[in-house]
């Protein structure tokens, strides 16, 4: 059953969202060439809706990743001409694309051109591997996209979003497994709550994802939890941002959130992130910049790493090189 179907907003979705599954992984484009190394290159990025996938295409065939986590990904959504954005960069890589929903953009009066909807934007992954299972893990919600516009506890400032820019859905994780040199590898693409629950909701959704890995049935399974984490608590931010304690899970006022991932948080999971917490991602010159996106991985060797220049989105793409380990 379409869980669209019990919605009271239905009236107001496209006949094309209206088609669309919520809980359900779409496939883009054909069968990927298979990669006959134990060596893996993994990229993030944050396509900002993708707005000039030539561009973004042009980036990813320069990188050459095997595994693409991407987010902010459009799919018949006005601002971005109605195309289907990653069935685009699935043909013009040569990978196989997968794809799930995160929100479905509500049609509104009040949306600005660039953030018109009609479609849906979710989490995706591209691929030369062929993934032999995909799937959905629903993360903690630290906001009621649907409802929230109404809630006189929000801030001002994030009910008038959630009214102007009107979503059906929640935060998720987009999963595959694949097989590598007789492993399992496990591959998330997140893109965790900036607009309400600080640090500890963010901490709650990846934690979430780690343990969905550690609920697979069988042997222990290589990971990649990666996406746009948006860590970007820090003394600035807080003058613009209306979110929640800045001292939560014991973080001092005074360092970054990246900072306190990087060194007290991620540490006491068994995931790691090579990147430098000074790493920065996104950028708002001249006074800000700050390390957004993460590859976090656990029982694979990172060989090397990189940040890329900025294309097209305002979101830095940057890679891994994975060596896959025995147990």
């Amino acid at each position: 059953m379409n869980p669209l179907s019990n919605m009271t907003a239905l009236a107001d979705l496209t006949s094309f969202q209206r088609s669309l599954a919520l809980d359900r992984v779409y496939i883009k484009g054909g069968l990927p060439k298979q990669c006959d190394d134990h060596r893996l290159r993994v990229l993030s990025w944050n396509i900002e809706r993708g707005h000039a996938p030539e561009r973004l295409a042009e980036t990813l065939v320069k990188i050459q990743p095997d595994l693409a986590c991407l987010q902010e990904v459009d799919w018949g959504n006005a601002r971005t001409g109605s195309r289907d954005v990653l069935a685009f960069l699935a043909q013009a890589t040569g990978m196989l694309g997968l794809f799930g929903i995160e929100f479905l953009e509500v049609p509104s009066p009040y949306r600005r051109a660039r953030f018109a909807g009609g479609g849906a934007i979710g989490n995706a992954l591209l691929t030369r591997l062929d993934p032999v299972a995909t799937f959905r893990v629903e993360l903690p919600p630290c906001l009621d996209w649907e409802q929230g516009g109404d809630a006189r506890s929000l801030p001002r400032s994030i009910r008038r979003c959630l009214r102007n820019e009107k979503r059906i859905g929640q935060r998720f994780g987009l999963g595959a497994e694949f097989r590598v040199g007789g492993r399992r590898l496990r591959v998330y693409s997140l893109h965790l709550e900036d607009k309400q629950g600080g640090i500890e909701g963010r901490w709650t959704q990846f934690m979430a994802a780690a343990r969905a890995v550690d609920a697979c049935p069988g042997e222990r399974a290589a990971s990649v939890i990666a996406g746009d984490f948006n860590t970007f608590d820090c003394r600035l931010a807080r003058f613009f941002t209306p979110d929640s304690d800045v001292t939560a899970l014991g973080k001092p006022p005074g360092m970054t959130e990246a900072a306190w991932w990087k060194g007290v948080l991620l540490p006491r999971t068994s995931y790691s992130d090579p990147f430098p917490d000074d790493s920065w991602t996104v950028a708002v010159p001249p006074l800000f910049r700050a390390k957004l996106d993460w590859i976090t991985t656990r029982d694979c060797e990172v060989r090397n790493f990189g940040v890329c220049s900025f294309s097209s989105s305002d979101h830095r793409p940057i890679w891994v090189d994975l060596q896959m380990t025995e147990l």
